[in-house]
């Protein structure tokens, strides 16, 4: 057996017998578990780098090739469709099939087929490539986030929020990465984009049977019974709360970088503008997973959302500074919500957590790519007013918010076991 084998061996808490022994256990049940926490992650990092490349780029793109809001939208709407809205499926597939390389082998699609994009020269090219990209965060997401959560049963909206803020910081580090890499060497070095996925998905490929974890949820062994349709109404639900607010922020994501631009903004600006509004929104996201354990997450929905659409009325309303930290806060508290979300997804159908991440993530991802489609096309018919059209986002917040008086509040249940690591635990020097 090789040394990483032998490693990741592993070990029944109950045949050790001294205090030493169990500490030499708990360790060794830590580092397994960081080590596990850290490949699925930094595959979701690559997932969602790859998968917000393209708004950095779109400045460039939309002028060299003349597009209008409209052709323009049409390419985050046929990204949303391959990265979001196939979720289900493959949640579904992956569910009943479970294959251990898909993780790995999703991450060097998106990384082959995004770099691509520097080297499409017209727009069929450049939407065909942006659509088969789209297919590796559709596979990725929903294995993900199970993986994720079969780490441990303690802290688990802290966990996913450390899982998704991988994610977000990936998202953070696309626009500015793909602007400079286009200033430097044009938008033939986007194709130099797809080393870094590439090398990653490689590494996830050897250790791919190192990734899942030992728990199993307990709902899900006491529910294998419980009728889907006794919840599906909930996910449907989860699915109209989430979706508004991501659809304010890929509206956000997909045009931010274009209204400073049309403001006179440089186009490096314009994406540093939104790789920082990505970054706060990893601040939101990890900030939400604790907040969602102490609180639940239907006070999170409900409180977030309150604050978010008086801050994006600031946004529009204000001008210089102010302006931009409202825009900056609200997009973090809007994310904050999203991994207890995701959470709670699982846990209203844990036969199949992998197709429920599915409906959850594919559905509001896709909400998300028809958001910004829909404000491409407003922004044509109010004549390129691209501002007045993204203010149409916190409408789409205030039916959330509405949405989300109605999200149940599940009781939280106190999971106990000799064999249980969670965050509590390595976080006081495991």
């Amino acid at each position: 057996m090789s040394q990483s084998g032998l490693w990741l061996k592993k070990v029944d808490s109950d045949s050790l017998d001294s205090n030493a022994d169990k500490s030499i256990w708990r360790k060794k049940s830590c580092k397994i578990l960081l080590y596990r926490l850290y490949l699925i992650s930094m595959g979701h990092f690559f997932i969602d780098f790859y998968g917000n490349v393209l708004p950095g780029l779109m400045p460039a793109i939309a002028k060299n090739m003349g597009l209008s809001m409209t052709l323009s939208g049409l390419l985050f709407a046929m990204l949303s469709f391959t990265s979001s809205w196939l979720q289900p499926v493959f949640g579904y597939l992956g569910g009943k099939f479970n294959g251990s390389a898909v993780p790995a082998i999703s991450v060097i699609i998106s990384a082959v087929f995004m770099a691509m994009v520097g080297a499409a020269n017209n727009y069929i090219f450049l939407l065909i490539v942006v659509t088969l990209a789209g297919i590796g965060s559709s596979l990725y997401h929903p294995l993900g986030s199970v993986l994720i959560t079969n780490l441990t049963p303690k802290n688990q909206g802290f966990i996913m929020a450390l899982y998704i803020t991988a994610g977000t910081v990936g998202m953070t580090m696309a626009p500015i990465s793909a602007a400079l890499l286009k200033n430097a060497y044009g938008l033939r070095g986007i194709l130099l984009l797809g080393l870094p996925g590439i090398t990653v998905g490689i590494i996830m490929l050897i250790y791919q049977k190192s990734l899942k974890g030992s728990y199993v949820s307990r709902t899900a062994i006491n529910s294998k019974t419980e009728p889907f349709q006794s919840k599906f109404k909930y996910l449907i639900l989860m699915v109209i709360v989430v979706g508004f607010r991501t659809w304010t922020l890929s509206t956000f994501t997909m045009y931010t970088g274009m209204l400073f631009v049309s403001k006179g903004y440089s186009e490096t600006a314009g994406s540093g503008i939104l790789s920082l509004l990505l970054f706060f929104q990893s601040i939101g996201g990890i900030a939400g997973g604790f907040v969602s354990d102490s609180i639940g997450i239907k006070r999170t929905l409900i409180y977030s959302s309150i604050v978010s659409i008086i801050l994006l009325i600031g946004f529009f309303g204000l001008s210089g500074y102010v302006s931009l930290i409202c825009l900056l806060l609200g997009g973090a508290l809007i994310q904050s919500a999203f991994p207890g979300s995701v959470v709670l997804a699982q846990s209203l159908y844990p036969q199949n957590p992998s197709m429920a991440t599915g409906l959850m993530q594919g559905f509001t991802f896709g909400m998300g790519g028809i958001g910004g489609l829909f404000t491409g096309i407003l922004s044509d018919a109010l004549g390129g007013n691209l501002y007045l059209a993204m203010m149409s986002t916190v409408v789409f917040l205030g039916i959330s918010l509405t949405a989300s008086l109605m999200v149940p509040n599940p009781e939280e249940k106190k999971i106990s076991g000799k064999s249980e690591i969670g965050v509590n635990d390595f976080t006081k020097g495991c």
